[in-house]
């Protein structure tokens, strides 16, 4: 299984890299720091998005092909099943885009980044369609899960363009004034169509009930690991801001890598959520695929699908509270007492640790 969820993950990664690489096209230089992206990434980005987006198809393919043979499942999951179908549909155009992106100079020309930024979008399109949520509902999960992961691949992607292809510091001002309200506009946007998105599949009152299984537990660790993700946003769209403001000396590239190498995270741990079978029912869940073995390590007590999990406080969960109120608070002072941004990384990583030792030992 690991090896779908980090297909899935880089999956996410080359939409990012696309999204964020057509979109600073139409950004004028004067907004911008000089970026120089290589042509190649944008080829491996394509070429990315046909062998990651196959991960789906195969899985379903070598878990049916025992039955009936590997060429008749191969015809039926192409043909019959939606992945299948969506695959299909990338696979075509991605080929014709990678043709696209290899004969003409798409990162010179408005025009060439406008059609490039068009295939990406339908690529998105398709990604959406084949969702969980499209075949929950007519058409309102796929409607929403597409917005969902366009805010994602804006953010993350002109994020990990300009800190991992950024020259200089120039203008960081001026990209500071339009990147941080489209950060928060695609934020809140993540925020209220994951909520949708969780609602199609899991009754909110049973958020902490379904920590029991494989899908709660991946879906915990992906809101937890937003937690550091805001630490690091504050910094980069607001203090540094403040200091260059006030022309103090600060390299704010290192700040904005490891906040795209956190937002990474997230991708890593949507692809974990994303293979789970999700838990309309819990019991019914439960009875097919167990509980999770993390669940089963943390837990001390006796584990039955029918059980409500209870939460309270108690000596142990609260020194993990205070710990990662503390690696919080270090996150911040690194940055003040001019750290390594890695050293803020860090704190983040063992805030993430902290409070989820803390939640699960506030369980009764």
């Amino acid at each position: 299984m690991v090896w779908i969820y980090i297909s899935e993950s880089l999956l996410y990664l080359c939409f990012s890299l696309l999204m964020g690489s057509f979109i600073l096209q139409f950004i004028p230089e004067r907004l911008k720091p000089k970026i120089s992206i290589p042509k190649r990434l944008i080829q491996l980005s394509v070429l990315g998005i046909i062998f990651f987006s196959a991960a789906p198809v195969i899985r379903i393919i070598l878990f049916l092909y025992e039955d009936i043979g590997l060429m008749l499942t191969m015809q039926n999951v192409l043909g019959g099943f939606g992945v299948g179908k969506a695959w299909n549909v990338t696979v075509i155009l991605a080929l014709f885009f990678y043709l696209f992106v290899s004969l003409f100079p798409v990162l010179k020309s408005k025009v060439l980044a406008g059609i490039s930024l068009a295939f990406t979008f339908i690529f998105l399109l398709a990604l959406g369609w084949a969702s969980h949520a499209a075949s929950l509902t007519e058409w309102s999960g796929f409607v929403v899960h597409s917005l969902h992961f366009l805010a994602v691949t804006v953010w993350v992607g002109i994020l990990l363009i300009v800190g991992w292809c950024s020259k200089n510091q120039e203008n960081w001002l001026s990209y500071l004034k339009w990147f941080t309200p489209l950060a928060i506009g695609c934020f809140l946007t993540i925020m209220g169509t994951g909520i949708y998105l969780m609602t199609l599949v899991i009754d909110v009152n049973e958020y902490g009930d379904a920590w029991m299984l494989p899908y709660g537990q991946a879906l915990l660790l992906k809101h937890l690991t937003i937690i550091p993700v805001l630490f690091f946003a504050f910094i980069n769209g607001f203090w540094i801001r403040r200091k260059l403001q006030r022309q103090e000396q600060i390299n704010p590239i290192p700040w904005l890598k490891f906040e795209s190498i956190l937002l990474y995270f997230t991708f890593v741990s949507t692809a974990v959520l994303g293979q789970q079978e999700p838990p309309h029912s819990i019991e019914i869940t439960f009875g097919g695929s167990g509980s999770s073995a993390v669940f089963d390590y943390f837990y001390s007590g006796i584990i039955d699908p029918s059980m409500h999990v209870q939460f309270g406080l108690n000596t142990i969960s609260t020194m993990f509270f205070i710990v990662a109120i503390i690696f919080m608070w270090l996150i911040l002072y690194s940055f003040r007492k001019k750290a390594p941004a890695s050293v803020s990384f860090f704190m983040g990583m063992f805030c993430i640790l902290s409070l989820y030792l803390g939640l699960i030992a506030s369980i009764q």
